[in-house]
Parts: structure tokens; C-alpha cells; sequence
């Protein structure tokens, strides 16, 4: 997490969905709409924002973002990504070894 991932986060808190370009020229210091598209790919990793398409003409569409739930606790400090991690699974039986193999 950065700094301008919480300057989108509270932008979409206050403001509601939007797209790149409206994100970027709305926060303080104009930011490009490429690296608010970066940073929001990397909250809908961590599913701070989810996206959807909207068309706008007749055959273009157009990418708006919008806060989860899991991002609004985020920004009331309930929650931290940094700790929400899965847990690790059992190995499937394809990549363990046989019984008889000693390993060395």
C-alpha cells in the first residue's frame, strides 16, 4: 500500500464510482489516469475496490471503480490487508512423494 491508494480510496468513499481519469484529476496534484488505473488494479487484488464496465458510445465501454465493503473498513482502520492472508492448504496428492522415497 501507498499513499495514493488511500488518496483513492478516500476519493471513491466520498465521491462513489468513478473512472481513471475522473479519480486522478479530482486528487490533489493531478495524477495520470494510467497510474490510478496501476494502483487500482492493485486494490481489486486485495479487494479494497471491485470494477465494472459502463458503455458510454455505442460499442466503448469504459472502467469505473468502486470501494468494497472490505475498503470502507480499511479506511476506518477495522481492517488491515496486510493481515489477510489465507491460510495454507493441504499438498494435493499429486505433489507429494511416495511413501518408499527416502530423499536422498
Amino acid at each position: 500500500m501507498v499513499q495514493l491508494d488511500d488518496r483513492i480510496l478516500e476519493q471513491l468513499a466520498e465521491e462513489g464510482d468513478a473512472d481513471a481519469w475522473e479519480i486522478g484529476f479530482d486528487l490533489t496534484g493531478t495524477v495520470s489516469p494510467g497510474r490510478v488505473t496501476e494502483r487500482c488494479k492493485v486494490l481489486l487484488d486485495a479487494e479494497l475496490v471491485d470494477r465494472y464496465e459502463q458503455e458510454i458510445v455505442e460499442g466503448r465501454f469504459e472502467t469505473y471503480w468502486t470501494i468494497t465493503t472490505w475498503g470502507r473498513l480499511y479506511l476506518n482502520e477495522d481492517s488491515d490487508p496486510g493481515l489477510d492472508v489465507p491460510e495454507p492448504g493441504p499438498r494435493p496428492p499429486h505433489a507429494t512423494r511416495p511413501g518408499w522415497w527416502a530423499g536422498f
